[in-house]
């Protein structure tokens, strides 16, 4: 476990060098979108690439990578109500607000996590595939029609000549963007027959070691209080109080009890019991916070979520592995 505290600290290290970066004005303006889009449109794919690429995806056809598929959708799709019926947010927050509870951190806590506890890092694939492939399309689908994400999304809102083009633009934002696009292609790579080269993935390893400092960089920027100052005059500052009851209790509470008792329920060993639940248990990922600064939207609940959650998920894990 000292491992994985290891790897809290050193997060909130980069984190807290970010927030610094902002709040001196150390670069120029615009400079957290840049940061976000380079994550998101660069040095993300490449990094999902190379790993989708070297996975076992045998590893996927498992009960416990059904249970993690069953228990992460059924928890995103209650978030998903909970955030447009009850809390009444728009299509943009509440979509943000789902991915805050529900996606996790797979990267950079799951990897060392599934090493440290299980000698795997194949523990964690089914879970990112999960997120790349399902859910963050869906999300992006969602996002680039809402009038709340972006002037560009506000744009579309209004169809003209029939909804043809909405529907367009929405599947491009799903399936055309450049993470699911890199995650498909790395599954291609790790159906074919051979093992792929490792001096053939070298450069998108390379590249791709850039993403986590960068999610994290613009994490840190996000807790800025002039960012905060800057969305409450574009209006998009709301009450915080549900959104961040919602996701730190899913992320702390609900999934990790919901994944450990249908992992009970069908019967699980002990081990693959613990690699579910403790998967579930990980804080939301700082991912979800480089899109809400790629589409302009809840950039205050995917940062507050993130460093709330990672604060606990020392103790959630803890409790985690005296629980399973």
């Amino acid at each position: 476990m000292s491992d994985v505290l290891l790897a809290i600290a050193t997060m909130a290290v980069v984190v807290a060098g970010g927030w610094f970066i902002q709040a001196r004005g150390i670069l120029p303006a615009g400079s957290r979108e840049m940061l976000a889009t380079v994550s998101f449109s660069i040095a993300g794919p490449c990094l999902l690439l190379a790993t989708v690429a070297k996975a076992d995806i045998g590893t996927l056809a498992s009960a416990g990578a059904a249970v993690t598929w069953g228990t992460t959708l059924a928890l995103a799709a209650v978030l998903a109500i909970v955030a447009r019926w009850e809390l009444r947010l728009p299509a943009g927050r509440a979509t943000i607000t789902t991915l805050s509870g529900s996606y996790i951190n797979a990267g950079n806590l799951g990897l060392p996590l599934a090493v440290y506890l299980f000698g795997d890092a194949l523990a964690v694939v089914p879970t990112m595939l999960l997120q790349l492939l399902v859910m963050a399309p869906i999300a992006f689908g969602v996002l680039g029609r809402a009038a709340d994400a972006n002037p560009v999304a506000a744009a579309r809102a209004v169809p003209q000549d029939g909804d043809a083009p909405v529907r367009r633009s929405a599947l491009a934002s799903a399936v055309l963007n450049p993470l699911t696009l890199a995650t498909l292609a790395g599954l291609v790579l790790a159906l074919l027959p051979w093992s792929v080269p490792e001096a053939a993935l070298a450069p998108f390893d390379l590249v791709g070691a850039a993403a986590p400092p960068l999610a994290l960089i613009t994490l840190g920027m996000s807790l800025s209080s002039d960012v905060r100052m800057a969305d409450a005059q574009a209006g998009t500052r709301t009450s915080l109080a549900g959104p961040m009851l919602v996701t730190v209790a899913a992320r702390a509470v609900l999934h990790p009890l919901l994944t450990w008792g249908v992992g009970l329920a069908v019967g699980l060993d002990d081990t693959a019991l613990a690699v579910v639940v403790s998967m579930a248990a990980l804080p939301t990922a700082q991912n979800v916070v480089v899109y809400a600064n790629r589409y302009r939207c809840a950039v205050d609940v995917a940062s507050r979520a993130c460093v709330l959650t990672t604060a606990l998920s020392g103790p959630v894990l803890i409790a985690v592995a005296a629980l399973v």
